[in-house]
C-alpha cells in the first residue's frame, strides 16, 4: 500500500468485554486541589467525579507487552518511555505493532491505525455490590514507605505514611469496547494478536503500582462482532446477540485458541 492508493474500508471486527480489577486498580489522577491530610494520589476521574478508565491506558498496555511478546527492537521515546517504531515501509508491512496500534514516523507508505479502544466506565452497581459496611465507588490504602536500609520510616528517600486511592478489588468496567478497522485481507490477522495482548495482560497488570500487588485484572463475557462496509450502507450494523461470531469462546485465552474458526467467519 503507498499514498497514491485508495484506501477502502473492508469492515469493522467490535470487540466488547467487561473488566473486572482482580485486585485494587490505580490509574492516576491530577493532584490539583489536594488539602493537607487528604489522599495523596487520587485515581483519574471524569467531571462527574467517577472512575473511569482510559483508552489510552489499556491501548497503551496492550501495546507494550504485545512489543515485548513479539520481540520488536526498542528506542526511547516521549517521557523516557522505550517503543518500537518502524523506519522503512517494508518493516511496517509486516509489523503487528505499528500496522495495529499505529506509528508516528513518517514512512514512505500510507501508515493507518487500525485500532481504536473507547475509555470505559466503571459500573458503579459492581462496586456498591460489594460485602463491606460502607463502600464508595474507591477505596483509601495507607502505605508505608520504609528505608530498605535501615528498617524505619526516617530515612532519606522515605516518607513515612501516604495514602492511595484505587478502584477496589471487585469492581467492573464495561463496556470495554476495542474496535479493529479492516483495509486489507491481511489486517484480519491482527485480531489474533489484541486477544494475545489482552491475554498477557491478565497476567500483568494496568495502572500503576504493579509490583506491588496493584493493577490485576480479568476479562470476562467477551463478545465479537463483525460489521462488512456494506452493512454500514444498509443500516444492519447492530450488536444483537444473533450477530456475534466468537459463540462460547468468551474470554482472551479461548479466542486465541479458537481463532481459525472465528477468522474464517470475518468474510
Amino acid at each position: 500500500m503507498n499514498e497514491r492508493e485508495t484506501v477502502a474500508l473492508k469492515g469493522k471486527v467490535l470487540v466488547l468485554a467487561e473488566l473486572r480489577a482482580v485486585t485494587g486498580l490505580r490509574i492516576g489522577g491530577s493532584s490539583e486541589g489536594l488539602k493537607i491530610g487528604g489522599v495523596d494520589a487520587r485515581i483519574i476521574r471524569d467531571p462527574w467525579d467517577r472512575p473511569y478508565l482510559p483508552g489510552s491506558s489499556l491501548k497503551g498496555k496492550l501495546r507494550t507487552l504485545l512489543e515485548h511478546h513479539l520481540e520488536v527492537s526498542l528506542e526511547v521515546g516521549i517521557g523516557r518511555v522505550a517503543e518500537h517504531r518502524c523506519k522503512s515501509a517494508a518493516d511496517y508491512s509486516s509489523c503487528a505493532v505499528c500496522r495495529a496500534f499505529g506509528t508516528r514516523e513518517a514512512l514512505d507508505t500510507m501508515s493507518l491505525t487500525r485500532l481504536r479502544v473507547r475509555d470505559a466506565y466503571l459500573d458503579e452497581s459492581s462496586v456498591k455490590a460489594l460485602p463491606a459496611a460502607e463502600v464508595t465507588l474507591s477505596e483509601v490504602k495507607t502505605e508505608i514507605m520504609i528505608d530498605r536500609r535501615t528498617g524505619t520510616t526516617g530515612g532519606r528517600g522515605a516518607g513515612g505514611l501516604r495514602q492511595i486511592e484505587r478502584v477496589p478489588a471487585g469492581a467492573i468496567f464495561r463496556p470495554v469496547e476495542l474496535v479493529l478497522n479492516v483495509f486489507e485481507e491481511s489486517d484480519k490477522d491482527l485480531l489474533k494478536h489484541v486477544f494475545v495482548a489482552m491475554e498477557l495482560l491478565e497476567d500483568d497488570y494496568l495502572g500503576g503500582m504493579g509490583s506491588r500487588g496493584y493493577g490485576k485484572v480479568k476479562f470476562e463475557n467477551v463478545g465479537v462482532w463483525w460489521n462488512r462496509a456494506a452493512d454500514y450502507e444498509s443500516g444492519k450494523v447492530a450488536l444483537a446477540d444473533d450477530r456475534r461470531i466468537n459463540g462460547d469462546m468468551k474470554t482472551p485465552t479461548a479466542l486465541v485458541a479458537g481463532f481459525d474458526a472465528l477468522k474464517a467467519k470475518l468474510t
